[in-house]
């Protein structure tokens, strides 16, 4: 509509009406004869939001509010100028929803520091476990037996009580292992529920895969394997170290006595995968810039927790694949499963199924390169770790 009396153009509506499919005249058309009067609004509705004429809309409110520094309809337009001009000279202001998927804040530099002192705790906390429940189980077994050797047997002389005094710790010393690993359940159990922002055990079996199963069966034979080899290397290396291993394990009696094997391999694998890829994977990843370097830590420390070289060597490798399978199904059952399976390999029947591997450096080597290859070969048919962090 122009200055005179125009609308698109045409001198009356009659025109736009045959350009535009007819239709009933408005009624400001009927009463002045198709003439719109001037000063007016078209149909009592701002045009487009233009003054008409030249004139403001008739002194009306526009929808019920009062135009002309007034806010539009009682609120502020959109947060936008109206008609070119601010509301009242004033810009609108609103507050901005909140934004979602945002990365979270990163920690400082004393947090981060914080977190691989934490990393380092449990691990050590282990160690002190250990050694005093272990300790304290032998010493009040011990206790009991002399106490019972001297009662049945009161004049007995110095030499024949400490004779029976280090025979009991001797046998007790499998009771005592088995001892630690029972009581520290419970312990480590409830430091990784309230420490890791209580993880979800449902939603641990929902990650689990049947691929993850399968390569946590099959990474555990190749695990021991790959044990066997690194032992077998290491007595070429460090025969001295090695055969007190061997000492050591002969002592234990593993495979033969009923705690010790339940202890090795039944509760070990449940509580060492709490400490080492439950929550020092967890605060390791807290304090280092990449998984790599958290997955190397955890490594170290499931080494270190074994308190000799000959295990932790091995450890230190079975515990990457560990890592990996952890981050991998973002749930510790993988990791527990193979883990359950190395334990159970290497004490029930591995040197029965490979007695015919001569007792030789080369077969080792041979044994350590097929073994490091198949545990490649397996972490390529896991895949790549998702980039997520959440925690089950």
């Amino acid at each position: 509509m122009d200055g005179n009396e125009r609308y698109n153009g045409q001198q009356d509506m009659s025109a736009w009406q045959q350009q535009n499919g007819g239709g009933q005249a408005p009624p400001w058309q009927q009463q002045n004869g198709g003439q719109m009067p001037a000063g007016q609004p078209y149909n009592m509705q701002p045009y487009n939001g233009q003054q008409y004429n030249g004139q403001p809309y008739g002194g009306q409110q526009y929808n019920g509010q009062p135009y002309n520094g007034q806010p539009y309809n009682g609120q502020p337009y959109n947060g936008q100028q109206y008609n070119g001009q601010p509301y009242n000279g004033q810009p609108y202001y609103y507050q901005q929803p909140p934004m979602y998927g945002q990365p979270p804040k990163k920690d400082g530099i004393g947090k981060k520091i914080g977190y691989f002192f934490l990393a380092l705790s449990p691990a050590a906390a282990s160690l002190i476990l250990q050694l005093v429940l272990s300790l304290a189980y032998v010493l009040i077994r011990a206790v009991i037996e002399v106490a019972s050797f001297m009662g049945q047997h009161p004049g007995a002389s110095q030499v024949e009580i400490e004779r029976v005094y280090s025979s009991a710790i001797m046998r007790n010393l499998t009771g005592g292992v088995f001892a630690y690993h029972l009581l520290s359940l419970p312990i480590f159990g409830l430091w990784y529920y309230f420490g890791c922002k209580k993880p979800k055990l449902k939603q641990s079996f929902k990650n689990v895969t049947w691929k993850a199963v399968a390569i946590a069966i099959l990474g555990g034979v190749v695990m021991c394997l790959l044990s066997t080899s690194i032992v077998g290397i290491e007595q070429y290396l460090l025969p001295d170290i090695v055969e007190n291993y061997v000492d050591m394990m002969e002592s234990v009696d593993i495979g033969n006595d009923i705690l010790s094997t339940i202890a090795a391999v039944c509760i070990a694998p449940i509580g060492e995968e709490l400490v080492c890829r439950g929550l020092v994977l967890y605060y390791a990843k807290k304090s280092l810039p990449r998984f790599f370097l958290a997955n190397i830590l955890q490594a170290a420390m499931f080494g270190l927790m074994h308190m000799n070289w000959v295990q932790g060597i091995y450890a230190f490798a079975i515990g990457l694949l560990l890592g990996y399978l952890v981050e991998r199904y973002h749930s510790l059952l993988p990791a527990m499963l193979l883990h359950f399976v190395v334990n159970f390999s290497s004490t029930v029947w591995i040197d029965k199924a490979f007695f015919w591997v001569p007792d030789e450096a080369y077969a080792y080597i041979i044994m350590f390169v097929v073994t490091s290859a198949l545990t490649l070969l397996l972490v390529l048919w896991g895949g790549k770790i998702p980039k997520r962090e959440e925690r089950a």
